[in-house]
């Protein structure tokens, strides 16, 4: 099963990057990319992928006002079709890689 993605980074080297390890990975397809919070937004709207690896520290709107935006975008659909926004995860706050869902 492939993995639909978006990177959302105001770095272009850090996209490349990821990119490339991605496609090494294989089993993700990074339908698009971004370079800021807002297309960050726009992208996750439009794309509703399965992943959205969101750099946290952007100029303007940064990764966290993306999830807050983003949630509450979602409260004021809740009676439409919620289902359809991924599933927000930050990591925990240890060394583990793992990742907590906001919900």
């Amino acid at each position: 099963m492939t993995l639909s993605a978006l990177i959302i980074d105001d770095e272009q080297l850090a996209r490349d990057e990821l990119r490339y390890l991605l496609e090494q990975v294989g089993g993700v397809n990074v339908v698009a990319q971004g370079s800021n919070g807002i297309e960050a937004v726009d992208l996750i709207e439009e794309h509703h992928p399965d992943l959205v690896f969101l750099d946290v520290q952007m100029p303007g709107l940064d990764g966290f006002a993306v999830i807050g935006r983003l949630m509450e975008r979602n409260r004021s659909r809740s009676g439409q079709n919620a289902s359809r926004f991924p599933r927000l995860s930050l990591p925990r706050p240890t060394t583990s890689t793992q990742c907590a869902p906001l919900t």
